[in-house]
C-alpha cells in the first residue's frame, strides 16, 4: 500500500437507532481496515439506548471516530447528518448492525481507481447466512440504465451501503436522502445517484457482512405503517422523480412495484392485521394481479416467475409459504 500521506480519506457513515448490541461490532471492524486513512462519523439519530454512549466510548479511543447525536430523523436524516459533517475524498455509508471484512475500504478504492467511475459498488455481500467468498473477481463498467435496472431487479441486495461515492460527485450535483420517506430511502438514494453518473464500476468480490438475524431490524420485523405503506409511497416518490423514459428500466420499475405489493401485503398478514388493513391488503391483491404479467416477462429467474404465479393464484397462501421460508433461512444464520 501507498504512504498513509498519499491515501485520499475516505469517510465512513453509519446512522444508529437501537443497536447497542451490534455497535460495537460493527465499529470495530471500521476501524480495523488495511486502509487506515478515515474518518468515522456515527450519527446518533435519537437512540434511547447506550448506542451514543458506546460510540463515544470508542471515540475518546481513536481520534477518526466523530460523533455526531441528534433527534430523531430516521435513517435518511441520519445519513443526511453525515454527509453534512464529512470531510473525505470518498463516502462510504455502513447500516449499524453490519460490519465489515477487513479489507472492504481497500477494495473499493481500488475499484474506483480501476474504473474512475463516480461511485462503484460490489454486486455481492456476506450475509450472516452465507459466508462463501465468490470464485470470480472481474469488474464490469455500467451506464446509468443498466444499474437503475439492476437496483430495481432482485439481483443486487438494496441500499446505500456496499457501495464508495465521490464527495465531489454527490455536492455536484446536490445528492441527499429523502428524509421524509419511512423506507427504501436506499433505493431512492441509489436510483437517484445512478441517473446523474456518467459511469459506475462494478465488482464482484464480497467484503461487506449484512446482518440477517436482527430480530428488530425493519426489514425483519413486520411494520405495515412503515415498511408496507412506506415502501408503496417510496415507489411512488420514485416515479415522480426519476426519468422513466427507457424502455429498460420501465420494465425493471414494475417488478419492482409488483414486489412491493407482495411487500407490503406480507407485512399486513405477519402483523396479523388483515381486518385492520382490509381495503390496503385488497388494494395489494388487486395491482398484484394487475401487474403480474409485467412482473412475469421481467428480467428475472425462473424461480422469481414461478413466484409470481403463485401469489397471482393464491396471494394469502403464497406470503405465508414464502414466510415460511424465510424464517427458516434466518434460523440458519443466528
Amino acid at each position: 500500500m501507498a504512504e498513509y500521506k498519499e491515501l485520499p480519506l475516505v469517510s465512513v457513515c453509519l446512522s444508529m437507532y437501537k443497536v447497542e448490541n451490534y455497535i460495537s461490532k460493527c465499529l470495530d471492524s471500521i476501524l480495523s481496515q488495511t486502509y487506515s486513512n478515515l474518518e468515522v462519523i456515527v450519527v446518533d439519530d435519537g437512540s434511547p439506548d447506550r448506542s451514543g454512549e458506546i460510540a463515544e466510548d470508542y471515540a475518546k479511543k481513536d481520534s477518526r471516530v466523530k460523533v455526531v447525536h441528534q433527534q430523531n430523523m430516521g435513517l435518511g436524516g441520519g445519513r443526511n447528518t453525515g454527509i453534512q459533517n464529512a470531510t473525505g475524498d470518498y463516502i462510504t455509508f455502513v447500516d449499524s448492525d453490519d460490519w465489515l471484512m477487513s479489507d472492504f475500504i481497500e477494495y473499493m478504492i481500488s475499484l474506483i481507481r480501476k474504473t474512475n467511475a463516480d461511485f462503484v459498488l460490489s454486486k455481492n455481500c456476506y450475509t450472516t447466512s452465507d459466508m462463501q467468498q465468490v470464485v470470480t473477481s472481474e469488474i464490469e463498467i455500467w451506464d446509468s440504465e443498466k444499474a437503475i435496472a439492476e437496483f430495481f431487479y432482485p439481483r443486487i441486495r438494496l441500499g446505500a451501503w456496499n457501495k464508495l461515492y465521490r464527495m465531489d460527485f454527490l455536492r455536484k450535483n446536490d445528492l441527499w436522502f429523502v428524509p421524509e420517506l419511512k423506507t427504501g430511502e436506499g433505493l431512492q438514494f441509489i436510483t437517484h445517484v445512478a441517473s446523474v453518473a456518467k459511469t459506475i464500476g462494478v465488482g464482484n468480490y464480497k467484503a461487506y457482512v449484512y446482518r440477517l438475524n436482527n430480530p428488530s431490524s425493519a426489514t425483519t420485523a413486520a411494520n405495515v405503517e412503515r415498511q408496507g405503506k412506506g415502501a408503496l409511497e417510496t415507489m411512488d416518490y420514485i416515479q415522480r422523480h426519476l426519468s422513466m423514459d427507457s424502455p429498460v428500466v420501465q420494465k425493471a420499475y414494475k417488478w419492482h412495484l409488483w414486489n412491493c405489493y407482495r411487500y407490503c401485503l406480507r407485512q399486513i398478514i405477519c402483523s396479523s392485521l388483515q381486518s385492520d388493513y382490509s381495503e390496503l391488503a385488497r388494494k395489494c391483491r388487486r395491482n398484484m394481479r394487475k401487474y403480474a404479467f409485467a412482473a412475469f416477462l421481467s428480467d428475472v429467474s425462473i424461480s422469481h416467475r414461478l413466484i409470481v404465479l403463485l401469489l397471482c393464484i393464491a396471494p394469502n397462501t403464497g406470503i405465508k409459504l414464502l414466510e415460511g421460508r424465510k424464517k427458516r433461512q434466518l434460523k440458519s444464520g443466528l
